[in-house]
């Protein structure tokens, strides 16, 4: 399926920033430094985070393949 999403999803300590990309088939969590999941402090923040993330994919990562 070619479908992207991005969404938050509560853990113990705030929440996590989730992305899915079409290549990948699966949520993952935006990392932090050292490659950990990174735990936002509220919901509004890992909001931010999906759609920066997401927006910097699109506009950085974009390519056309075939006609």
């Amino acid at each position: 399926m070619n479908h992207f999403a991005g969404f938050t999803t509560p853990v113990l300590g705030g929440h996590h920033a989730m992305l899915r990309f079409a290549e990948d088939g699966r949520a993952e969590p935006v990392l932090g430094p050292g490659g950990e999941p990174k735990i936002f402090p509220t919901e509004l923040e890992a909001s931010k985070a999906v759609t920066e993330s997401l927006l910097r994919y699109f506009n950085g990562h974009m390519r056309r393949d075939g006609e």
